[in-house]
């Protein structure tokens, strides 16, 4: 494989990792994001980055984006109309009682308004049929009143259909029945079935995930397809490959069938290549701090591996998915400072890429995260190693606008925008790790991004961690990240049985099925060997809600006796809630999993100085929170570190997408693997 490319789409820059696999050079390249046109955001930071060798050289075009995402977003889906069973056509109004988001925040919240559906009520049509939940027929599926309902979708413009109904994932020929009437009538556009969407049962769910799979195809498809045609003109004749929610990857045509499991495709692949990090440094717990231009992402992996959940949500809708437990906040360099009733607040609105913050010199009026940084003097330099000129001025005296608002100097506010920031970033990870009863003062906190070096030190102590992470290529680690997946596909399906030898009979029959069905999605041209898991997930008879266990297979069978799966369950239960019961447990779900590994990378490291003697230094004047003065800080270039020195803060590192402030009381180490880890001096 001579070599792959990597893009990461964010909110504000596209990162691109290109890697020659015959001779392990990386080159990295980094453009603004064009939210408008974001294929042609894509191509031209694969053009100005790799030469045209290069990109027909390339063996995998793998690639990390928010387009699903942004048409939920910002309500820019297909029209879509409803097919469902008579009397559950109000089923995303009626939602779940008690049950507005998954973590209660609006429980109790009066003035809450849950969300507008994505589809108007005129549009969900129920029409008469009913299957029971053992998969028997109750009643026939009205074919008449089908075609009625094409009628009205013609006349409505719609563009999508989804497919939802009751019960369909026991028995789905009502669903393929509907799917052929639609057709027959002249219904040409996308059909989005329940069964072939999600396996699982709850109606709610199972409506919500279809109907967003309908909203985000068109934007999806055709953003993948553009891509696919522009990136061919220029020469790529290799595999695409795109990022799903799960953490793993699946071939552009895959995606394009099955949309929704790309929702979050942007801020898993950062998670990923933690994860493959964590393995190389041994970390047991660590926590991502992912901070770009215009949000701050972080994940939790324990045992080297990111917690997945198997229902996410996007603003209010649940989707019947795995999905990497990424959690948000909208705290970034180009985040906008701003005051009201004499507070300070930072976020979430941003500068993006466009006009950017005031220091870039491109328009930006607001003050910003990187404008309070600037100000501090924690950029270390007035060009960066992009080639950017820095307009220092220009940012103090936003700075010192918002200090006059604030009744405070300039350097003060820049030292109190950075301090709310961090403060809600360690909101967010505090949320991702206490929660599920992790303390994060354990882990290790890999930054990464091109403000999360930027932020560690300041996150780290803010959180009491002692232990700090730079990979490799941090600005571009995301990207990094995506050259680090399997091609990973799963497929669930509601059984309901108990967990004895009945019902892992049941299990192994329905994971045969399931099997069949992934071989089916099975892309042929990709190299790698094949691997097959299994989940379950199981709840304590007569709960509602479950936990999934990872289950040992042997022939895409079940070898392990359902007495040790359910001690597993026990203990997974213990460590969530705290105790456990001496009662039944049953089967609800099972889950299907292939797993395509593909190459790994074969280099980790950047190009270092071996001959041990101490790269020059300069020295630049800024701000230490540690020490609440300014004083001189070292600068130093990554790239001339050598590999097993040590040196000690108050330090900032530059590289070409990244700049690294090491506060008073640190000591920085270079890791055999090229990675720089911070810990306090001794």
């Amino acid at each position: 494989m001579p070599a792959r490319i990597g893009v990461d789409v964010g909110g504000t820059f596209t990162d691109l990792i290109f890697l020659d696999d015959e001779t392990g050079e990386v080159t990295v390249g980094k453009g603004p994001s064009n939210p408008s046109a974001v294929d042609q955001a894509v191509r031209s930071v694969v053009s100005s980055s790799v030469d045209e060798q290069g990109v027909e050289r390339a063996s995998y075009f793998l690639h990390g984006t928010t387009v699903g995402l942004n048409a939920l977003l910002e309500r820019k889906g297909a029209r879509v109309a409803i097919l469902t069973t008579e009397g559950f056509r109000d089923v995303l109004e009626v939602r779940r009682l008690m049950r507005v988001d998954e973590h209660g925040e609006h429980m109790w919240d009066h003035l809450f308004k849950t969300p507008e559906p994505l589809v108007a009520r005129p549009l969900r049509v129920g029409v008469p049929e009913r299957v029971l939940a053992d998969g028997s027929e109750r009643t026939p599926l009205d074919a008449a009143a089908v075609r009625d309902a094409a009628e009205v979708f013609a006349r409505e413009g719609v563009d999508c259909v989804a497919i939802v109904f009751i019960n369909a994932h026991a028995n789905p020929n009502h669903e393929l029945e509907a799917a052929q009437l639609l057709r027959d009538a002249g219904f040409d556009g996308p059909l989005s079935l329940s069964h072939q969407v999600t396996g699982q049962y709850r109606e709610f769910e199972r409506t919500s995930t279809t109907v967003v799979d309908a909203y985000v195809r068109p934007a999806v498809s055709g953003y993948l397809e553009r891509l696919e045609s522009g990136l061919n003109a220029e020469g790529f004749d290799g595999e695409f490959l795109i990022t799903t929610s799960s953490g793993g990857c699946v071939a552009f045509s895959e995606a394009r069938s099955r949309p929704f499991e790309t929702v979050m495709s942007g801020p898993v692949a950062g998670a990923v290549g933690a994860s493959r990090l964590c393995s190389e440094l041994g970390l047991d717990l660590a926590i991502t701090a992912d901070v770009g231009g215009t949000s701050f992402d972080t994940c939790l992996l324990v045992d080297g591996r990111p917690r997945v959940k198997y229902e996410g949500e996007v603003v209010g809708m649940p989707l019947q998915t795995p999905w990497v437990d990424v959690r948000s906040v909208g705290a970034g360099g180009g985040s906008i400072a701003w005051v009201e009733r004499g507070l300070l607040h930072v976020g979430p609105q941003s500068a993006g890429a466009d006009p950017g913050p005031v220091c870039y010199g491109r328009g930006g009026s607001e003050p910003t995260v990187t404008d309070a940084a600037v100000t501090l003097g924690m950029l270390a330099r007035a060009t960066l190693a992009s080639g950017l000129k820095l307009d220092i001025e220009g940012a103090e005296a936003v700075l010192a606008r918002l200090g006059d608002e604030l009744g405070l100097d300039a350097e003060t506010a820049a030292q109190g925008v950075l301090r709310v920031a961090a403060a809600s970033m360690a909101g967010a990870i505090r949320a991702v790790s206490i929660e599920v009863g992790e303390d994060p003062r354990r882990g290790a906190l890999i930054a990464y991004g091109g403000a999360g070096p930027l932020f560690a030190s300041l996150l780290a102590r803010e959180l009491g961690i002692a232990t700090v992470v730079v990979p490799n290529y941090a600005g571009n680690f995301s990207a990094w990240g995506l050259l680090e997946q399997d091609v990973v596909r799963s497929a669930a399906l509601t059984i309901v049985a108990p967990l004895d030898g009945d019902g892992i009979e049941r299990t192994d029959a329905t994971l045969a099925k399931l099997f069949v069905q992934l071989d089916e999605r099975l892309d042929r041209r990709l190299a790698g060997e094949v691997s097959h898991e299994a989940e379950l997930d199981l709840r304590y008879a007569g709960q509602e809600y479950t936990l999934t266990v990872q289950v040992a297979l042997a022939g895409d069978r079940v070898v392990e006796p359902p007495e040790e799966i359910a001690k597993r369950f026990a203990e997974a239960y213990e460590r969530n809630y705290g105790h456990s019961f001496d009662v039944g447990v049953d089967i609800l779900s099972v889950r299907a999993v292939e797993r395509t590994v593909l190459p790994r990378p074969t280099s980790r490291a950047p190009a270092v100085a071996t001959n041990g003697s101490r790269p020059d230094r300069a020295t630049a004047h800024a701000y230490s929170f540690a020490r609440g003065e300014w004083c001189d800080f070292d600068v130093v270039e990554r790239d001339q570190l050598v590999l097993a020195s040590t040196f000690d803060g108050p330090a900032i590192v530059m590289e070409a997408t990244t700049t690294s402030y090491v506060d008073a009381g640190l000591r920085a180490t270079v890791h055999e693997t090229g990675a720089l880890i911070l810990m306090e001096a001794e």
